[in-house]
């Protein structure tokens, strides 16, 4: 296997390939192969100049995808472990962003903070706080362009070396620096690009995710270069306000792969205007992947449906499996076949039964394969114990195989939980049936809404700061609908009274609390009386017991129109009030969708 500094020197040869960036005002740069390897070797001098040797952590917030990329590869290339961070999108929530900020400074101990002009001064309030991150060195990207007559071959880096920390997403609080080596980039990248993409040189990516992370960064920035496939970037938050640049884009780069969260193939189906789209010819696509959150199969079928008039190919959407801490992509369903999916009775689900779906099921789901594990690796659905389960028992994925990686940094207790026995432990709850894998929810308490991942301890934190909130006494969890789509749901002790207002009132200022403070749209809240909360011994609450309890109607619910902490207490809702918090779900969803995330 080569490094990926080894592929940059070896691509230097196809003067005819190129990388292109579209910037924010829409300018677009060709940056061609031997570009990139003199670009990243008089960069890498200049870092070097700057102080920055072999091992030392650099942070890069570059909102610009050239800046970002060219950077990028200059510190591989140094031998500096990269520190991706995303930029603020707002000037709203930056006290919050700060927070951000100087945890991952701090936990990954950067020595140098590179960024742009624009962003210098927001960040060097950040560097100088009085709680961490003054470590790190502020850096602008203008500084380390390096000249190009001062571009020495660096020394080289093995595939034992760390690359980059890969930064989970999600709490602002606790975010874990997953340590990635060159030796899982080139493996992941053969995975991807050779076993499950079959790439050639003719393959052109298109690509808006965010490079910040893992599936901006490695499937499009690293992996492509692996196989000479030439890639366009287009700005994050231009495909977030405008999404038809993005299939515009395939259509005039004559794009063949290309990945997405859910959430951007329904924003693409529902937004994209048939102005837009009349003179599209999308027949050159031949891999739509899709992955990194809940995957609907009703989503892929209406985009599919809605651009088959311009050449979209079936068999073009590829549903896939993968996590920052194996690297990128751990499944892909098998390219060129049309979706699968199975559909299930659900209370069968809820015992750890992926039974399929009968005319006698009250209620089902649906569920789209993944695909299985790649060459030289193995996915395996594991019991309490560790012991693989039969096909159709749902069971915590595990994985192991090149592309797992080290583990996090500096975190040997976190490490030992995920990555212990040489399995990692994904917290991802599956099964397998006829070879496919499926997903169906998480063993763990993390909640991933439009491709972002979300600690229930900070909602929950926020939720406490409503004042008809009982402090503490709150959980928030996230489940499916019959379509696969996730929702976050909100369970509450209700401290009400005339100053509160009704039920509704209070439901609606948690929903509003929660749109502002976190960013995420709340699919559902619910109240309960006083002291019903479900917890431990030790006083801690029961996040999946409050959700089986809510699923199965067994709690306190407080009614709509109550004001009052002294009513009598509700009995568990019947179907009707079932059939109620459903639409609620769905009147929610509506009225206040959002798309996209870090």
């Amino acid at each position: 296997m080569r490094t990926f500094v080894e592929v940059l020197r070896d691509n230097a040869v196809h003067a005819d390939r190129a990388i292109t960036f579209v910037r924010a005002n829409g300018e677009e740069r060709r940056v061609s192969f031997p570009e990139l390897w003199q670009i990243a070797r008089q960069r890498a001098r200049a870092l070097y100049r700057a102080g920055v040797s072999r091992g030392d952590r650099v942070a890069l917030v570059l909102p610009e995808p050239d800046e970002f990329v060219l950077t990028f590869m200059a510190c591989l290339v140094v031998g500096a472990v990269v520190v991706p961070m995303y930029p603020p999108q707002t000037l709203a929530k930056l006290e919050t962003y700060g927070d951000t900020v100087r945890h991952i400074l701090a936990a990954s101990g950067a020595k140098k903070l590179v960024t742009s002009a624009t962003l210098a001064d927001l960040l060097a309030e950040h560097l100088t706080a009085a709680d961490g991150g003054a470590g790190a060195e502020l850096v602008l990207e203008s500084a380390i362009v390096g000249d190009a007559g001062d571009a020495e071959a660096p020394a080289p880096v093995s595939l034992d070396d760390l690359a980059f920390l890969q930064f989970t997403s999600g709490s602002t609080s606790k975010p874990k620096g997953v340590m990635v080596t060159f030796g899982n980039l080139a493996a992941n990248a053969k995975a991807i690009m050779v076993d499950g993409l079959r790439s050639t040189p003719e393959d052109r990516g298109v690509s808006w995710l965010p490079l910040y992370h893992d599936m901006g960064l490695i499937g499009f920035v690293v992996a492509p270069l692996y196989t000479l496939v030439q890639v366009m970037f287009l700005p994050t938050m231009s495909f977030i306000r405008r999404p038809s640049i993005w299939l515009d884009a395939i259509h005039r780069f004559r794009g063949t792969i290309t990945f997405a969260p859910n959430f951007a193939y329904a924003l693409a189906t529902r937004a994209v205007t048939e102005t837009q789209s009349k003179d599209w010819d999308l027949s050159c696509m031949r891999a739509l992947g899709c992955g990194a959150e809940p995957i609907q199969a009703d989503v892929l079928r209406g985009f599919l449906d809605r651009f088959g008039k311009h050449g979209l190919a079936p068999t073009s959407v590829l549903p896939s499996y993968g996590m920052a801490e194996a690297t990128l992509a751990i499944t892909f369903h098998d390219l060129g076949k049309e979706l699968v999916t199975d559909r299930l009775d659900v209370d069968a689900m809820r015992r750890g039964k992926a039974k399929p779906a009968t005319s006698a099921s009250t209620a089902t789901m649906e569920l789209v394969a993944c695909g299985e594990a790649f060459p030289d690796h193995e996915v395996k659905v594991a019991g309490p114990g560790g012991a693989a389960l039969a096909e159709r028992e749902v069971g915590e994925v595990w994985a192991r195989g090149p592309s797992i990686t080290k583990g996090y940094f500096r975190n040997e207790e976190a490490t030992e939980e995920s990555f212990g026995g040489g399995w990692l432990k994904t917290g991802d709850l599956g099964y397998f049936a006829d070879g496919g894998l499926y997903l169906c929810g998480r063993a763990k308490d993390l909640i991933i809404l439009n491709g972002k991942n979300y600690y229930p301890q900070d909602i929950e934190a926020v939720v406490s700061r409503c004042p008809a909130v009982r402090d503490g006494q709150c959980v928030a969890f996230s489940t499916l609908d019959e379509h696969g789509a996730e929702h976050c749901v909100i369970v509450a002790e209700a401290k009400l009274g005339p100053r509160a207002g009704t039920a509704s009132d209070v439901i609606a200022q948690i929903a509003q609390l929660v749109r502002s403070e976190v960013g995420i749209v709340v699919g559902e809240v619910q109240l309960i009386k006083r002291g019903t909360l479900p917890k431990t011994s030790s006083g801690k609450v029961r996040r999946r017991e409050t959700k089986r309890r809510l699923e199965s109607n067994e709690l306190e619910l407080v009614g709509e129109g109550e004001s009052s902490d002294g009513v009598d207490s509700v009995p568990p809702p019947s179907d009707g009030a079932s059939a109620q918090r459903a639409a609620t779900r769905r009147d929610a969803s509506a009225a206040h969708e959002t798309v996209g995330g870090e």
